[in-house]
């Protein structure tokens, strides 16, 4: 372009073309977001007062402990950059990276020391504790038998952190990714108590940092730019959405509000499969469905009602007729297929059994218990109220009458929902598990007689116990994994919970969404995660391979493409 053309240029085209740069250049420095679906509303961010997913998924955003998840779901070093282990299993050492909490204060050893013994200290009351029990004295810390002091877990230096274990844990690095092992800012909590989880308080050793909390809304987090690792971490904010309603959150996500949602609805999976089949996704994971008892209240301290009221369910025609197919497997044990070190053989002894069979069977047992016609058994069966949950609810209630049953439905939110099978305030009730770690142990451990508010049903074994003890003392991997398998076996004899089915995991996830491995975890970290060109209102993207980057169309491309010094100059020059 020549001098004197510039000067003949009008004002216009120069106030268009600063603009269009200026346009082209906030473009290019986008902030990238995403928007989750999430279930359900937190109770709290405070790892120690948490125990669900949606929570974890959360949480496992800005907190991180000695090991964290890769974009697979396995464990790698987090907080952490080395252990050494005994010989003998049982010491653990490790060294911490150089790296600080959002605030740039170190995270130390000690910060570890502190987070271990909170969530042991009975007084924090802290209902996931027990899944640290491995740790050398936790279990008699935890109970008030010996001082807080006496954990395993020292800091000999602000960099070098011991666990001792009381028996060897081969499955340690999996539990360490989980969000009760990760360390806290001691000065903080110290200093504002139960407030230093708040938006604008809450300090974070991981990717992000929160940065609002409006309840039954949202959840934001906006990128630690202390994090170590920040440089290659691609999301600037990302918000989680309590979503309930599998049915709302799809009408979201095909609106464009949401970018991934927790699952989809199963009545709509005719539609999903004919028209985002690689956006709608289905995966084996590492969980399970299971109905517990409350043994504490009568007649469910009697195992011939627990047993009638499990053997009645036809599980395979609620997958059928009100799943569609698309739910899962029935289960006929309480640990899923690819649970490690176990004997997976014991089976509930009605497996095989027709179920005009298994009626009649359920009959007798009931009219051994006292049961008649003219004196049924009536319970109330609660749930978690979303549209799935509850025509479940309903066929068990029919499969349930059939045998001369009267169960009363009673749905409440997944909050109070868990917080009655904590409290044991209910009589026959929906429950599930997603494990922490590959291991049989942690699903096994949520009946032992230690377990207090996990242990659903209250169930006490001497055997079962005795069992699972045997098991952490035996240092081959075999005889332990036949030991455990003993102990499903009792469990299913006795039957505090009937199993249901092994879920599959559904999650929605747009294809500009990049990155995100199904795993059986069922973690997906938003660290790892990225996000390709959106269409823009009107499109869908040309690729519609789940995990892979959207087309190069959509408006904010286009509208920025207009702008580009290229189009501007064949604009100039016509």
């Amino acid at each position: 372009m020549t001098p004197s053309k510039y000067r003949a240029l009008p004002v216009l085209r120069l106030v268009l073309l600063a603009f269009a740069f200026a346009f082209a250049v906030s473009a290019a420095h986008a902030s990238k977001v995403l928007h989750r679906g999430n279930a359900s509303e937190p109770y709290s961010l405070d790892p120690h007062r948490t125990t669900g997913m949606w929570e974890s998924h959360i949480i496992g955003d800005m907190l991180i402990g000695l090991y964290t998840e890769d974009a697979n779901g396995q464990p790698i070093f987090g907080a952490a950059e080395s252990a050494t282990t005994s010989e003998d299993g049982l010491t653990w050492t490790f060294k911490l990276r150089a790296h600080t909490w959002s605030n740039g204060t170190p995270v130390t050893g000690e910060d570890f020391v502190f987070a271990f013994r909170r969530i042991l200290d009975p007084k924090t009351a802290a209902q996931y504790a027990n899944v640290l029990y491995a740790i050398k004295n936790a279990q008699k810390v935890n109970k008030g038998e010996l001082p807080i002091s006496k954990l395993g877990v020292r800091a000999v230096d602000a960099s070098t952190l011991i666990i001792e274990l009381d028996h060897p844990a081969p499955y340690l690095p999996q539990l360490l990714t989980h969000h009760t092992a990760t360390p806290l800012p001691r000065a903080l909590v110290d200093k504002v108590g139960n407030d230093w989880t708040k938006p604008g308080t809450m300090l974070a050793n991981g990717p992000y940092v929160l940065s609002e909390w409006r309840p039954h809304d949202h959840v934001k987090l906006v990128k630690n730019p202390k994090f170590y690792d920040a440089a290659n971490v691609k999301i600037d904010e990302v918000y989680f959405y309590p979503i309930e309603d599998d049915l709302a959150a799809l009408k979201r996500y095909r609106a464009g509000e949401l970018d991934t949602n927790e699952r989809w609805p199963l009545t709509e999976h005719k539609w999903l499969k004919d028209n985002i089949p690689n956006e709608a996704r289905t995966s084996t994971v590492l969980s399970m469905t299971y109905t517990s008892f409350n043994m504490t209240r009568k007649p469910f301290d009697d195992v011939r009602v627990r047993r009638a009221l499990g053997m009645a369910i036809d599980r395979q025609a609620i997958l059928n007729d009100v799943f569609f197919g698309a739910y899962g497997q029935e289960a006929l044990t309480l640990l899923p297929p690819g649970t490690a070190n176990v004997d997976l053989s014991a089976k509930v002894d009605w497996a095989g059994m027709p179920m005009e069979v298994r009626q009649a069977e359920a009959r007798k047992l009931l009219a051994e218990a006292g049961f008649s016609p003219a004196k049924p058994l009536k319970f109330t069966y609660s749930y978690i109220s979303t549209p799935d949950n509850k025509r479940a609810a309903v066929a068990m209630q029919a499969m349930w009458k059939d045998i001369g049953v009267e169960a009363q439905l009673s749905p409440t939110e997944p909050k109070v929902h868990y917080r009655l099978l904590e409290t044991k305030s209910f009589d026959a009730a929906q429950d599930a598990w997603v494990f922490d770690y590959n291991d049989a142990r942690n699903a096994l451990f949520l009946w032992e007689s230690s377990t207090i508010e996990l242990n659903s049903s209250a169930y006490k074994s001497a055997v079962f116990d005795g069992l699972l003890a045997q098991a952490d003392a035996e240092k081959d991997i075999g005889v332990r994994g036949q030991l455990l398998g003993q102990a499903t076996a009792v469990l299913l004899k006795d039957l505090p919970a009937a199993p249901q089915f092994f879920q599959f995991h559904r999650p929605l996830v747009k294809s500009y969404v990049k990155n995100w491995i199904d795993n059986p975890r069922q973690t997906n970290r938003t660290r790892w995660l990225d996000i390709g060109n959106r269409p823009g209102p009107g499109e869908v993207a040309k690729d519609t391979t789940a995990g892979a980057p959207a087309s190069e169309g959509g408006f904010w491309t286009w509208l920025a493409s207009w702008f580009s010094w290229e189009a501007w100059q064949k604009w100039w020059n016509s």
